[in-house]
C-alpha cells in the first residue's frame, strides 16, 4: 500500500474534503463543503505536523487519516489527536485502517510525539482498542453525540 501526505498530493484535497463532509460534516449545523476544504489547508506543508495521510491504490485515493492538534479543548495538555480515519466502503474490512493508523503513529513517533488521543463513538473502542488505545473518559461531541476519549502512548523513535 502506498501512503502520501496531503502536502505531497494537494490535488486530492477536494476528494478528502468530500469524504469528511459526507461522513461527518453534515452533523455540524451551518458547516459547508467549502468549510471542510478550508479546514484541510493546515495539512499543506512538508514533513511536519499536523499531518494528513492518504492511502493510494492504483493511483486512486482510498483512505485517509489525520494527526492533528487539540481536537478537543477541555484539556489542552492533550496536544496530539488521531482523527478523520476514513476508508472508502469498497476497501473496508481489509485491515487498511489499521495499517494506515500504524503508519501514521510511526511518523508521529519520529516527530517526537509521545501520546496521541482520539474520540470514537464506539464505547468499547472498537478498532482502536484492538490497536492498543486505552479508554479514558466519556464526553459529548459538539454535535451532541456521546464519544469515548482514548489514548495511546507511543514508543520513542529509534
Amino acid at each position: 500500500m502506498k501512503f502520501l501526505t496531503l502536502s505531497q498530493a494537494p490535488q486530492l484535497m477536494p476528494t478528502v474534503a468530500r469524504w469528511y463532509f459526507d461522513t461527518w460534516g453534515g452533523r455540524v449545523p451551518g458547516h459547508t463543503f467549502e468549510d471542510e476544504q478550508q479546514r484541510l489547508e493546515v495539512f499543506l506543508h512538508d514533513n511536519a505536523l499536523p499531518m494528513l495521510l492518504i492511502a493510494m491504490h492504483d493511483d486512486a485515493p482510498i483512505a485517509a487519516a489525520q494527526l492533528k492538534f487539540h481536537e478537543r479543548n477541555e484539556n489542552l495538555n492533550r496536544q496530539h489527536w488521531l482523527g478523520g480515519v476514513f476508508v472508502c466502503p469498497q476497501y473496508r474490512g481489509h485491515q487498511l485502517a489499521s495499517e494506515m493508523i500504524e503508519n501514521l503513529m510511526q511518523r508521529a513517533s519520529t516527530h517526537g510525539v509521545r501520546e496521541v488521543f482520539l474520540q470514537t463513538e464506539h464505547d468499547d473502542g472498537g478498532l482502536y482498542g484492538r490497536l492498543g488505545w486505552e479508554p479514558l473518559e466519556r464526553q459529548t461531541h459538539r454535535t451532541g453525540v456521546p464519544v469515548r476519549i482514548m489514548r495511546r502512548v507511543l514508543p520513542l523513535a529509534g
